[in-house]
Formats: C-alpha cells, structure tokens, sequence
C-alpha cells in the first residue's frame, strides 16, 4: 500500500513539474513576443467560445468581454502584463475597454470624407464668430462630487479669475488616455467587437481632437500651443498617468513657458456594444458635450492646487455657459489627483464620449476654446 501511494505521489510531483515546465515555455516564447501575445488578445473570444462552446449561445458579448477581461486580468500566465489598474485610473465612468484592435495596413483612410468634415468644421467656425456670448445668462454649475468635501460652488465663481498677464501663456495638450478613440463611420477602421473604443490612428483618436483644439487656439486667439502626441495607455493600460506624468514633467522642464495643462479625453458610457452618446444640437450642429474633470487630495496624494484648478474649472465651464450653456455636463470633482498637481492651472476635459462621432466632437472644440480663451482673460 506504502508503495503504490509513493507511486501516485511520484507521477503528482512528475505531472505539476510538466506543468512547470509548459508555464515556463509559454512565457518564453509566447508571453516574450508582444506580436504573438495581442494576436492572442485580439482573438481572445474566438478561443474561449472554441474551448467553452456552450459561452456562445448562453452569454452574450458583454458578459464574454467580461469574462475575457476577468481571464487577462487574474489568470497567473498573465501576471507580468496584469492590466489591472490603480484606483487613479480607474474612471467611475470609463469602460472596462483595455484591448486596442490596430491594423497598420488600413489606415489609408477616405480623403473625401476627411475633406468634407474640414469643410463642414470651418463653415461652423464662420457661424460661431458672429454668435455673441449671452451675458445675461444665470450660471447654475452642476458639479458631481466624488469626495467628502464640503464645496461651495459659489464661492469659486464669484473669486476673481484671470490667467494672463503681459502676455498669453503657453498651453500643453496631452492624453493619458491617447487611444481613446469615437464612433466612426469610416468603413477602413477594422475593430474585433467590443473593441470599438481604442485606436492607434491619430486620424480618429482624442488626438485628433487634440490637434483641432490646439488649431483653434493658435490660430484664432493667438496662443502658443504644444501638443503631446505620447502614447500612455498601449501596450500597457497600466500605469498610464504614471507615463503621463513623466511626459508633463519633460515638457514643464523644457518649455517653462507653459502654465495650462490639457488632459483631452473623451468619455465612455455604456457597456459593449450599448453606448451612450453625450451630444446636443446648437446653431443648427450636433455637437459633443464637455466635461470636465477636478482631482484632489482627498487619496492623500500630494495637491496643494487643487482648489486653485477647481476655480479654473468653474470659470471654464462659467464661459462654456456663455457660448452654449447645453454643451456643459456637471463637473466632476474626484478623490484621485489625476497629476494636476502639476500647476494651478489643470484640468481634465472630456470631449464627448465613444458613442459620439469624431467630428461632433471636432466642432465642440470651437466652442472650448472661445471659453478657454474668455478664462485666460478673465472675462
């Protein structure tokens, strides 16, 4: 009887280093190849609806995506690229979305249809100079607090606000979240489903909407605008503001002449395939709506300007009222800091959200960077 349980004990030991030895493999020569590790990802559904057949008549692909998600985020194989995020990046309305679908062969995208939208952008702009802020307007700023601060809107809108001195400040535009990416209609994008939301094409990104924002504000009100084009969520979700963190503080050391940092996001609402579009329609123009986004120190985390950006917020959102007062969306004051502890002047703004099109959210800039400009002025 002695032997034969040695023997059981001696294949269990022979079996678990198997085992070992297949982890050890898999993680040389599959888990060391990024190209062979997001083809794994990109057809990651495909694998669990082969091996678990029954997932494809009984889930649907929201709880599949979930799943999919559970098995990168926990399986042990996948501890050195665990996508698990810190409580900073984690958005109370962001989506769980971390798989970036990017096809380097298609992105040769329809000049028509880019040439149409540019058109349709500068007849909106010609409208939107002869529209004249509405003065009399009564501001009621909605905020969202995600803290336990007591906060009293009202004293940050009656401070007294002004950026500029004898000359205009420099801005800096970035995106922690560079791949966040709107509902095209361009037919050249390929996506796996449920990955919708990502992209690496700077031609359908918040980068693009970086760029018209950035466009505007150069050409139209004269300000000197830098713009990051930094890649901070691909491949690793993780540790994002982290990277971006890095890329402010080189262009703070570098350019001191910046004192406005712009993180440009775009929201997300919804889960799959069942988004929630954040538009409205002004001048005749379907337009993304704004919201933007205060951090505090409520983590603990050092943020001595975190009031100083919250009255920066108010004041924004104050002129965004002015142009379009059904643009805005409450201001979301949140725990996390969100690396505005970088100046007195930062904010995240959201420019839609993935269910809105690109170039609702490409004319929603117009009306950003009017109010941008009224708040450096102090109007």
């Amino acid at each position: 009887m002695v032997k034969v349980i040695d023997l059981k004990r001696f294949w269990y030991v022979v079996f678990i280093a198997i085992l070992l030895v297949i982890e050890l493999l898999v993680n040389k020569f599959v888990f060391s190849n990024r190209e062979l590790l997001d083809l794994c990802f990109k057809y990651s559904k495909q694998l669990i609806i082969f091996n678990t057949p029954f997932l494809a008549s009984k889930t649907d692909i929201s709880n599949l995506i979930k799943i999919e998600n559970l098995m990168r985020f926990s399986h042990p194989l996948f501890a050195s690229f665990n996508r698990t995020q810190t409580f900073e990046e984690q958005s109370f309305y962001e989506d769980d979305a971390i798989v970036i679908n990017y096809d380097q062969e298609r992105q040769d995208n329809s000049k028509a249809s880019e040439e149409n939208q540019a058109d349709d952008n500068i007849e909106f702009q010609k409208y939107l100079k002869n529209i004249r802020p509405n003065g009399s307007i009564s501001y009621n700023i909605e905020v969202m607090n995600q803290t336990e601060y007591r906060i009293d809107i009202t004293k940050f809108l009656n401070t007294k606000f002004k950026i500029y001195g004898k000359v205009k400040p420099s801005i800096l535009i970035y995106h922690t979240h560079t791949t966040e990416s709107y509902e095209n209609p361009s037919k050249n994008l390929i996506y796996t489903r449920g990955t919708t939301d990502r992209t690496l094409d700077f031609n359908y990104n918040v980068v693009r909407v970086g760029e018209e924002l950035k466009r505007i504000l150069e050409k139209d009100y004269g300000y000197k605008v830098y713009h990051s084009k930094d890649i901070n969520d691909y491949p690793e979700y993780k540790g994002s503001y982290a990277r971006s963190l890095k890329i402010i503080e080189r262009y703070k050391k570098e350019h001191p002449d910046i004192k406005i940092f712009i993180d440009l996001h775009r929201d997300a609402i919804g889960d799959g395939s069942k988004k929630i579009k954040v538009s409205t329609v002004a001048f005749g123009q379907e337009l993304a709506k704004v919201m933007l986004v205060v951090g505090t120190d409520k983590l603990g985390l050092y943020h001595p300007f975190w009031r100083e950006n919250l009255t920066f917020a108010v004041h924004l959102q104050k002129n965004l009222m002015k142009v379009c007062p059904q643009i805005t969306r409450p201001i979301n004051i949140s725990a996390a800091r969100y690396n505005q502890h970088i100046s007195p002047y930062a904010l995240i703004i959201e420019i839609g959200s993935n269910g809105n099109l690109l170039n609702e959210a490409l004319k929603s800039c117009q009306i950003v960077a009017k109010a941008l400009d009224d708040t450096i002025m102090g109007r």
